[in-house]
């Protein structure tokens, strides 16, 4: 509720909360509450410190404010001059502000000092001082005679029992704290504690007042402080009003000396129910914590234990992993679990099904391997692959040793049950969960370490063929390296026989493609070939007419030589062949040879294949490139104009960024940039329809803003458009005057003729597809002459990978440097400096203005921008 009320800051909400809720009080302390010599009990004193203590003191002025003037309506409502109303209002609103500066941070929590710093500050210190005001006040009007000791006396301690009563119940239920029970409880304990005050105040019935005090006690025994609190303030109006009436057991004397006796027995009743309430809560909350902290050591000694049984059973699996680490024999690794911590077994026993079918035993005794019958427990875990936990006398596998208890387990790594590991002890046991995780785990253990053994003598076999093979997969792997580097499907297949000559041939030959176009290259380990050699010929029209491959034993006029011949297969068509020959060297070739000349051929034609479409799709793109971006710059007065495209594929130079500048027919100049999700074709063609429709826009003489807002419409009529960035700026010559709008695009950069360089991003707005509700903002600013303009797309900043502040400030170092660099130079510079020789991340177009310092006398003559575009290789 605190807190609630801390959000709630509006200053004239809280006027009217202050003045309404304090003039309440005050009536009814004069109406119901009042004796023929005023108010003794004031429930407007609690309300008012209350609220300052709940409220931030940014809201105190308009707390004070409000009680100040219900105050002076109150008094001037009662009959009272303005000097007394005056000095009233002084008493009544500095005595709140003083209990909440005096008070603090403290309240009438669960606490000894929070509870007696609140009755020393709140409840006796600041009302005294309202007494003193208020008596004075009183004094200097020269009301009724009455004694100024008297007058600061009930002022005193009607205040006092208002705070204590009102002030304590507000700020214990608004506020939050370690409140025992709950609120229907407290309520209702507080409307029973009423009942008893209309028996005791209004019925006459004073023996009704011993059980109120007992109901009271057990109320803050039970329910603590909000039950006190909320049936303080029942007692204190039911006793109050009924003691003014002449009602009560003070019925008999004065109404004033009534009402003082009441406060006072009020005042000691609810000190000492709010002391049982806070004793109660620091005892509960001493045991609360107690119980905390037995709890906290009982769990600290529970997982102490645990920790130490884990330890115990981890120290066990460690040395038997340890001596199955060293273990290359059954007998080593039978023996590896003859010494298990305070389980030691009387014997182990390792079985393994030979390639019979049979079972086979081998046990620390030394004997075996044995036979295990079939019947035997041990052939049946190996059969149904589960374990087996055995309790009662039975004999060892292949020995007499007796044993009392036997744990049988299935020994396995991937694949199906291979053999058993048993462990046979001399006492009978019980096998815990815990102790049965640790058994299994020594049985996975065991299955590893067999698994090892047996493949020992396998792998000594293998070695030798391993290597072998290594020297091949290591001769594909520089030779597929090799033909891998980006290049042309000639460069690729040159490469190809290049890296086999002389590692695998004495020369080779590739012949790849098609009728339209057939790339043929060749090696010779005595230098470069200019053509194919002609013993190669016959073999590579055999092979790509049978798609089989081709073998000459002996080739004619070479003595000893030899040549074999592989198709190329790709996609299912044979798309060429491969020949690798041997002619004088006296080399020879062997089996593996052939196998590794066919493996190369067919990983070699599928990437030759690829590079083939490639080279193809390249050139698709190249044209397509070119016809979607501007070849020239159109010329503009005052103004000198650059632009750089580079694009994200090395081997596809097509992309998504598109840019284009427009002069207007009255010299403005108005560049367009934008970046279309995605790479290659695709992108491409939604580029050039962007592009395109932002141009007609810009022609259209519509401002940046507007252009942004209608390719909005496009956009969502554009598959592939959605989500894209653009930005469009016109620069006015003749005025300077720089207008742009940008939709999720980076911002330009300004350099100024000083040399100094800032992002303008004063008009960004969301991506296109996704419109702001008032439309696109729209920045305007005057550039002076001398300056540049730099627009571009996010592939120029984010090619390191940066933060996004790393690279603004890169960028705008970048342009600093080359401030004063002529627009072509400026777009070169900032590419080197951001990008370098680096194939580019993602696509990246650079448009550079330089709004010149003087009038230009005719237009500069329009520039080709291919060499800004990069030719395909």
């Amino acid at each position: 509720m605190r807190e609630n009320l801390r959000r709630s800051g509006k200053p004239v909400l809280w006027f009217l909360v202050a003045g309404s809720g304090y003039a309440a009080g005050a009536l009814v302390a004069f109406t119901v509450l009042d004796s023929a010599a005023g108010p003794t009990f004031f429930p407007s004193a609690g309300f008012s410190l209350a609220l300052l203590c709940l409220l931030p003191r940014r809201l105190w002025p308009s707390v004070a404010a409000g009680v100040a003037v219900a105050e002076l309506l109150v008094d001037l409502s009662q009959g009272l001059g303005l000097v007394a109303a005056g000095g009233f209002v002084l008493a009544n609103t500095a005595e709140p502000v003083l209990g909440a500066l005096l008070l603090g941070a403290a309240r009438p929590s669960g606490t000894w000092p929070g509870m007696v710093r609140f009755v020393g500050a709140a409840v006796l210190a600041a009302p005294a001082v309202g007494a003193v005001l208020g008596a004075s006040t009183s004094w200097l009007v020269g009301d009724g005679g009455v004694a100024w000791w008297t007058v600061a006396g009930r002022w005193w301690v009607g205040d006092g029992l208002g705070v204590l009563v009102v002030g304590t119940a507000a700020l214990v239920w608004g506020g939050r704290g370690p409140w025992r029970g709950r609120r229907t409880g407290a309520i209702l304990a507080a409307i029973a504690m009423g009942g008893f005050a209309v028996l005791v105040f209004w019925a006459d019935v004073g023996a009704a007042g011993y059980a109120g005090v007992v109901v009271f006690g057990w109320a803050a025994l039970w329910w603590g402080l909000r039950a006190v609190t909320a049936g303080g303030v029942v007692v204190a109006f039911v006793a109050t009003a009924g003691t003014a009436a002449g009602r009560g057991p003070w019925a008999g004397g004065t109404p004033v000396d009534g009402l003082v006796h009441l406060q006072v027995v009020l005042a000691v009743v609810l000190l000492a129910m709010l002391a049982l309430a806070v004793t109660v809560t620091e005892r509960d909350a001493a045991v609360r914590v107690a119980a905390a902290a037995e709890e906290r050591r009982r769990r600290a000694q529970s997982v102490a234990e645990a920790e130490h049984a884990a330890h115990e059973r981890a120290r066990g699996l460690q040395s038997v992993a340890d001596a199955l680490a060293a273990a290359h024999a059954m007998p080593a690794i039978v023996a590896a679990f003859t010494g298990i911590h305070d389980s030691e077994p009387v014997d182990a026993a390792i079985g393994v099904l030979a390639e019979g079918g049979e079972l086979q035993a081998w046990t620390r005794a030394g004997t075996g391997p044995v036979t295990v019958p079939s019947a035997a427990p041990e052939a049946g875990v190996v059969r149904a692959g589960e374990p087996l936990f055995l309790s009662g006398a039975r004999p060892v596998p292949g020995t007499v040793l007796p044993a009392c208890a036997a744990a049988i387990l299935p020994l396995s790594t991937s694949g199906p049950v291979f053999g058993f590991l048993g462990l046979y002890f001399r006492e009978t046991r019980k096998y815990s969960e815990a102790r049965r995780v640790v058994l299994l785990t020594m049985a996975a253990q065991a299955a590893q370490a067999v698994h090892r053994a047996q493949l020992y003598e396998a792998e000594q076999r293998l070695r030798q063929r391993a290597e072998d093979g290594e020297r091949r997969q290591r001769l594909i792997g520089d030779v597929l390296a090799a033909i891998s580097t980006p290049g042309t499907t000639e460069e690729r297949a040159q490469r190809l026989v290049d890296s086999l000559v002389p590692a695998l041939a004495d020369f080779a030959v590739v012949e790849f493609g098609d009728d339209e176009d057939t790339v043929v290259v060749a090696a010779h380990r005595d230098g470069p070939v200019a053509a194919r050699p002609e013993a190669a010929v016959p073999a590579v029209k055999t092979v790509l007419a049978t798609g089989e491959p081709v073998v000459v034993p002996d080739l004619p006029g070479t003595g000893a030589g030899s040549l074999a011949a592989v198709p190329m297969t790709a996609e299912g068509a044979v798309r060429g062949a491969l020949v690798l020959g041997h002619t004088g060297s006296g080399r020879h070739r062997t089996p593996e040879d052939l196998a590794l000349l066919s493996d190369l051929a067919v990983r070699a034609a599928l990437v030759l294949h690829a590079a083939r479409s490639a080279d193809r799709e390249r050139s698709v793109a190249w044209t397509l490139q070119t016809s979607q971006l501007p070849r020239f710059l159109p010329a503009s007065r005052g103004v000198a104009a650059a632009a750089r495209y580079r694009p994200s594929q090395r081997n596809l130079s097509i992309g998504g960024d598109w840019y284009d500048l427009v002069t207007h027919p009255d010299g403005r100049l108005t560049v367009t940039i934008g970046d279309v999700v995605g790479h290659g074709l695709a992108a491409a063609a939604v580029m050039g329809q962007m592009r395109s429709a932002a141009t007609a826009l810009i022609l259209a003489e519509l401002p940046p803003a507007a252009v942004l807002d209608r390719l909005d419409l496009v956009a969502g009529r554009t598959a592939g458009a959605e989500h894209a960035s653009a930005l469009v700026a016109e620069l006015d010559p003749a005025t300077g005057r720089f207008r742009y709008a940008a939709a999720g695009h980076p911002p330009p950069v300004l350099i100024a003729p000083d040399g100094t360089a800032a992002l303008l991003d004063g008009a960004r707005s969301s991506l296109l597809c996704l419109p702001p509700l008032r439309g696109r903002p729209q920045a305007e600013l005057t550039v002076l002459p001398g300056s540049a303009l730099v627009c571009y797309t996010d592939g120029l900043i984010e090619q390191n990978r940066l933060p996004v502040n790393e690279a603004f400030a890169g960028l705008l170092a970048a342009a600093t440097r080359h401030a004063r660099a002529a627009p072509g130079d400026l777009c070169d510079g900032l590419l080197d400096a951001l990008v370098g020789g680096t194939a580019a991340r993602d696509d990246i177009a650079v448009v550079c203005l330089r709004y010149l310092p003087v009038p230009v006398g005719r237009p500069e003559p329009a520039r080709n921008l291919s060499s800004g575009l990069g030719a395909p290789g």
